[in-house]
């Protein structure tokens, strides 16, 4: 979802409804939310009689180690607040990292619904011994709890309990030593080294030496010891505060894989199941193996889980494999009504500087079956009648009608095991979502193969699509002849990121290939290439510094659309040189250079009172400094530059440059973000400015600077 607050002002003569009814709509839901925030005021917590409530725990004295991450791992909670956590996100569940980064709760107020925790003295005593165990699990084996406090508020029957905790000095690591490798090869030997976690010179963790045998038993595993056993012994001194500490290791013989067992699967086939999971008999043994054929397995589509296990004999260098699926529901049907705003009809990842500015109101159904005729086809069907603002949200004129339907067939083991056939067809009914102020009807239909590789991290995809465009008559300047394209389309995505909706390390590469005609039906001979690369490094304090590049090329060859003696130069003259309005290159908007409106980066005009834009040639480049400031808020420092250019060649001396700030605050569906993108105007064009923008106004903030704002969820790549 995006929300863009500047765009250019144009009239659309379609069906729209009485101004009156959007209103009265919106006041009634508001209405609704209302009195439900009422009815739920009026559930108030209550301790129940005889007990004490707790509204406040504190540890004192934690110097070393972060209380946030000693609080998981205690019983006596103090009631929830409304408020926010200054240092990122506190450990979730006890005995997890992070331990030692600090965290300072701001607590707001607590809402009267949210209930008290009953202080139990016995439970308190445990809570104790619960923080001198995991301190002692982090190497501060001296540590005490020196004293408590509960202090009791009589009237409220409340209490707020202080712990003052003495942490000591740690035991620090000192060696270690990895026994049993010498008959391994050399390379084999430096990656079990470069394994384990423990740092010299820095305290003795339980979880760090956990961790390092577990990886231990992983490197083996992948290297074909299914049968590795590892071990470890530790020497400590609490008095001369050191650790010593020895990993054994018992490879055992090579294994190879034996026979595939699938159970579970009830009335569906299991051929697609063998065929997925892709275990050869008699291929070397290794955990990452069993890891991709787990994926595999799971994204056939009908099942809810699915384990996969080897079956190990210690008599035997052989390793048949156990594929367990629980089947999960056939079908689903989901009704809703739901806002989108923003560049939802965008080509996806490999086109994200195609946004625009248009917001709408809908009913959703929804229909979803995972065995449809068999064969464990996965068929979705979504229709969206929608009522479509064709300006900026929160602009409320008169909607026009219009309508989204999508169907999607997914076919697994289609032509070999892990490659699947997809399907998907899509109609839109309503305004042009690249900004042309005009009523169409467009349908894009395709099909293609699908292949996953290295556990899903490579993603290939090849499809032949049809795309049938009509204008909607009716319209007040000037018709859009019909076309129709068919063309091929091809994409790679290498996903390398820790998340993909909120990454923090690691990288994103992807290159989408379009061609059409040249001996495809249609009414363009063209080919389009967008390659586009992310990455992303973690700071200190939580902090991310993020990347992008991307640069687009598309020549058209030819076009079979007839010019009108009325419009040379116009807009279907335009339509000929530069392509089809879904694939045109276009930047500017919230995942774009975010200066600039949606779709007018570089060289865009008005044409015929409709904003015509796209072009031939396409690069932009961004860098973002993502700061957290609590666990929920964060804000980021950015700059963006980029061009789109409808001449043949690259112009990097128009950068177009824009620095900006924004806010971002968790959801569970992505980031919510607000951007503010200021423009200079000494950083547009670097000597003579030769972009063509006919009656393309500068958008401004607020008529103070140049740039614009913009209210999305997600972060802008």
């Amino acid at each position: 979802m995006a929300v863009i607050f500047t765009v250019p002002s144009a009239r659309l003569r379609t069906p729209r409804l009485p101004r009156k009814r959007t209103v009265r709509w919106f006041a009634h839901g508001l209405v609704i939310v209302l009195v439900a925030m009422v009815s739920m005021v009026g559930c108030a917590a209550s301790i129940p009689q005889g007990q004490l409530g707790i509204t406040k725990v504190d540890l004192n004295g934690t110097q070393e180690l972060d209380d946030a991450a000693i609080k998981t791992c205690i019983a006596s909670r103090e009631r929830e607040h409304f408020g926010f956590v200054l240092g990122g996100d506190p450990p979730s569940e006890c005995g997890t990292p992070p331990f030692d980064e600090h965290h300072v709760p701001v607590n707001l107020w607590t809402w009267p619904w949210t209930d008290y925790p009953v202080y139990d003295p016995a439970v308190l005593d445990r809570d104790l011994d619960r923080i001198e165990r995991f301190y002692r699990a982090r190497g501060y084996y001296d540590a005490q709890v020196t004293s408590t406090r509960v202090i009791q508020s009589a009237p409220e029957r409340t209490v707020e309990i202080t712990a003052d905790i003495d942490e000591g000095d740690p035991v620090l690591v000192v060696s270690w030593t990895i026994e049993g490798i010498a008959h391994l090869d050399e390379d084999l030997r430096n990656e079990l080294r470069d394994a384990i976690r423990l740092e010299f010179g820095e305290p003795f963790d339980e979880y760090k030496y956990d961790q390092s045998k577990e990886a231990l038993r992983k490197i083996l595993g992948e290297a074909s010891y299914a049968h590795a056993i590892v071990e470890g012994a530790v020497e400590l001194s609490r008095e001369e505060r050191w650790a010593r500490i020895v990993f054994s290791i018992t490879a055992g013989m090579p294994c190879r894989f034996g026979q595939v067992y699938v159970s579970g699967y009830q009335d569906l086939t299991p051929r697609p199941i063998w065929g997925a999971a892709a275990i050869e008999e008699g291929e070397p043994f290794s955990i990452s193996a069993l890891e991709d054929a787990r994926q595999a397995v799971y994204a056939l589509g009908p099942f809810a889980a699915v384990d996969v296990e080897p079956i190990l004999d210690r008599k035997s260098d052989i390793v048949d494999v156990k594929v367990k699926v629980v089947p999960g529901k056939r079908t689903r049907l989901a009704f809703g009504v739901g806002m989108e705003a923003g560049g939802n009809l965008a080509q996806g990842a490999q086109d994200a500087g195609d946004s625009f500015a248009q917001w709408d109101v809908h009913l959703l159904s929804r229909f979803e079956h995972r065995n449809f005729l068999g064969g464990m086809r996965n068929l979705q069907i979504e229709e969206r009648p929608r009522l479509i603002f064709d300006h900026s949200f929160p602009s409320f004129q008169r909607p026009n009608l219009g309508n989204a339907l999508s169907i999607d067939l997914r076919q697994p083991a289609f032509a070999e095991a892990r490659t699947a056939l997809i399907s998907s067809t899509r109609w839109d009914l309503g305004p042009d979502p690249f900004g042309g102020r005009f009523y169409r009807s467009e349908l894009t239909t395709g099909i293609g193969p699908e292949r996953r590789f290295f556990g899903g991290k490579l993603r290939a995809a090849s499809t032949l699509n049809l795309q049938l465009f009509r204008e909607i008559k009716g319209i007040d300047s000037g018709p859009i002849p019909s076309y129709e394209v068919v063309y091929f389309q091809h994409v790679i995505q290498l996903e390398l990121r820790d998340d993909p909706r909120e990454p923090r390390q690691g990288a994103y590469f992807s290159v989408s290939v379009i061609h059409a005609g040249h001996g495809l039906p249609g009414d363009w001979d063209y080919v389009r290439v967008l390659p586009d690369a992310r990455g992303y490094m973690p700071l200190p304090f939580g902090m991310v510094l993020a990347a992008r590049a991307l640069i687009g090329v598309m020549e058209v060859s030819q076009s079979r659309i007839p010019i009108p003696a009325s419009d040379p130069g116009g807009f279907v003259d335009r339509l000929r040189r530069f392509g089809p309005l879904r694939h045109r290159l276009r930047g500017g908007g919230h995942n774009s250079v975010r200066g600039y409106r949606p779709n007018t980066l570089g060289d865009a005009v008005i044409v015929n009172n409709r904003l015509d834009s796209g072009g031939s040639r396409r690069w932009e480049a961004s860098l973002e400094l993502r700061i957290p400031l609590t666990s929920s808020f964060g804000t980021v420092l950015f700059a963006d530059a980029g061009d789109v250019s409808q001449e043949k060649r690259f112009r990097f001396n128009y950068p177009q440059t824009t620095f900006g700030f924004g806010l971002r605050y968790k959801t569970i569906v992505g980031p919510l973000r607000l951007d503010a993108g200021f423009a200079p105007s000494n950083l547009q064009v670097f000597g003579k400015d030769n972009r063509i923008r006919d009656g393309i106004p500068q958008a401004t903030i607020l008529g103070v600077a140049d740039g614009t704002v913009h209210f999305t969820i997600g972060e802008a790549f």
